[in-house]
């Protein structure tokens, strides 16, 4: 009977404990399954850019463009939306840089009305451009492991999208939605990691992941002494029917 109770008060407290957190698995890994992983990415918010362009030889040499910039390690020749010459992509130990390939100008950092273009040539959607912001610090919760500065682009529409540009290179970094946001903001609670939202082998997770399994084992401790203190009151009511017989 002893054993009995503990498995009793064990199973009813850790049941108690992490009953909410399973619903809220539940509900989390629900939402991650039903709503397509390419829409979560915003795919469908943004063109798939690829600009052509004339593969004859630029006016400017490599050469040329290497020698503005120090500890260069690589210089190529892109394409950039909206356009119509390439630029050259300058990529050296500190970072990266665009020059113009018809006057061999610094390009980059690329200033706000370029960087207006660049997004509605990424923009896929019907809506407005609502903002333009430089982030420099103090980057977003959704963008948090993205290195800064990005430009950050926001439209009206009713997905709430934003698109995340490159200053030097004009590479459209990454998009956010309101439906990316709440699979986040549900991951949060998935992974039980209040903070960074990556952490995926925390201590509460831990904590929480063992507390369940003890709860289902002391679940089948329970229904094994309930079974068993059910099975002699069978046996006798099965022993006392032929007496009721006769």
């Amino acid at each position: 009977m002893k054993l009995a109770r503990l498995a009793r008060t064990l199973h009813k407290w850790l049941a108690l404990f992490v009953g909410l957190q399973l619903v809220l698995w539940t509900l989390s890994g629900f939402y991650m399954v039903v709503v397509d992983l390419d829409f979560i990415h915003g795919d469908p918010l943004v063109h798939n850019v690829r600009v052509p362009f004339e593969a004859k030889p630029p006016s400017i040499s490599f050469a040329a463009v290497a020698d503005q910039f120090e500890d260069v390690t690589q210089v190529s020749l892109r394409a950039l939306p909206g356009v119509s010459a390439p630029v050259f992509e300058v990529t050296t130990r500190t970072g990266k840089a665009l020059v113009d390939s018809t006057t061999g100008h610094r390009i980059s950092p690329l200033p706000r009305d370029s960087v207006t273009k660049l997004a509605r040539e990424y923009y896929a959607g019907a809506g407005n451009l609502a903002a333009l912001t430089l982030i420099e610090r103090d980057a977003p919760l959704e963008i948090q492991t993205r290195p800064l500065p990005l430009w950050r682009v926001d439209f009206e529409d009713w997905l709430q999208t934003s698109l995340y540009i490159h200053p030097d290179t004009g590479v459209l970094v990454t998009r956010r939605h309101r439906f990316w946001r709440w699979f986040d903001f549900l991951w949060m609670f998935h992974i039980l990691d209040f903070d960074t939202r990556t952490d995926v082998n925390n201590a509460l997770l831990r904590t929480a992941t063992v507390a369940g399994l003890v709860a289902v084992l002391s679940g089948g401790w329970l229904l094994y002494f309930s079974l068993r203190r059910k099975a002699p009151a069978r046996r006798a009511s099965t022993s006392s029917e032929p007496d009721l017989i006769e």
